[in-house]
């Protein structure tokens, strides 16, 4: 199975709307994307054995709770190969962050399709015409409501 399917994107983003962009991006890309709202929801689909996740593309200031440079931490523990795509208005809460060559950093106010792009690059593989791994119809967000 590997090799013939595009990578897996769990999207997390706290931002409703700023969250809607990338994803309408993504999967216009035609790629398979997953999407949370804060870290703990992150995590638990990170956990799930049955939930492919090749990238982490995550905002760093995901409201109460862990951020995503604490999140990405967390998912690597759990999935080492994990590649990572921070988000963020705030550069500055990286200031002192030694990148791993598995980080990257993509700064708003962003060009979406410049997210999918990089996104894309780091397995080399954009399939326009793909289905996301939730329905099309629906707006599932994986939430601790």
């Amino acid at each position: 199975m590997e090799g013939t399917e595009t990578m897996a994107v769990l999207l997390v983003e706290d931002d409703t709307m700023v969250r809607l962009t990338p994803a309408d991006i993504f999967d216009a890309a035609g790629l398979d994307f997953l999407e949370a709202d804060n870290a703990e929801d992150a995590m638990a689909i990170i956990g799930d054995p049955s939930k492919r996740v090749d990238i982490l593309v995550a905002d760093l200031d995901l409201g109460p709770g862990d951020s995503g440079l604490t999140l990405a931490g967390k998912a690597r523990q759990r999935r080492p190969r994990l590649q990572v795509v921070y988000e963020t208005g705030s550069p500055e809460m990286l200031a002192g962050h030694a990148f791993s060559p598995w980080e990257r950093l993509f700064c708003m106010p962003f060009d979406p399709v410049a997210l999918a792009t990089m996104v894309s690059a780091l397995d080399g593989t954009c399939r326009p015409g793909r289905r996301r791994q939730r329905p099309a119809c629906s707006k599932t967000v994986a939430s601790s409501l």
